[in-house]
């Protein structure tokens, strides 16, 4: 029992993830907070994922994608993506409850995001080598925005990734670079991209 604690106990800290965005940088969000911008009144925010129990066997061609159903996430980190996207939006001029118009739908999906406890039932079964060989797993992100304000429509989605790759000799990487960490990175820099896209189109009337 000891014994199965430990693997368990390594596997945890023995992997790095690294993530795939393009970043915006610093003078860039300084810009799109001095611009001119007409705040929304409403944010509508939803977030769903296709869990790797399910998603890891569309590549192994075991399923297809429309036959996967899509959950939403658990609600805190729903609550902590809304408030996100609230206080960004805010910070930016883009929402005001009293005085904004138009809707933004802020819709975000997830495909194979993974919590420890499904890796443990798929994972290491299905990959028997891991730890013993670098193995890899890697999760996608779509935000897709629907702005609308002043009979004007805008549509648009980003994209990022997340590869987590588990291996015994990356544990001493593992507390500077973990999955959580990576994706609240990802996530803050496809909100900051949305703000930028939509007061580009604003900027463009």
């Amino acid at each position: 029992m000891k014994k199965n604690i430990i693997v368990i106990l390594f596997f945890l800290i023995s992997c790095v993830s690294t993530a795939k965005i393009d970043m915006l940088p610093r003078n860039k969000l300084i810009e799109i907070s001095k611009k001119q911008k007409l705040p929304y009144k409403q944010i509508l925010v939803k977030w769903i994922n296709y869990p790797y129990s399910d998603f890891h066997k569309v590549n192994y061609l075991e399923k297809n994608i429309e036959d996967i159903k899509a959950v939403e996430v658990d609600e805190n980190d729903y609550k902590k993506l809304k408030s996100k996207i609230i206080k960004e939006f805010r910070e930016a001029g883009l929402y005001d409850e009293e005085n904004g118009t138009g809707t933004v739908k802020i819709l975000l999906t997830s495909y194979g995001r993974w919590s420890y406890s499904e890796l443990f039932s798929t994972y290491l079964i299905d990959t028997g080598y891991v730890l013993i060989l670098p193995s890899s797993l890697n999760v996608s992100y779509k935000m897709s925005v629907k702005a609308q304000q002043n009979f004007k429509e805008i549509k648009f989605d980003k994209e990022a990734s997340i590869k987590t790759t588990f291996f015994f000799l990356l544990f001493p990487l593992y507390p500077f670079s973990t999955f959580s960490g990576k994706e609240k990175t990802i996530i803050n820099n496809l909100i900051y991209q949305i703000e930028d896209e939509i007061c580009k189109n604003q900027l463009a009337d």
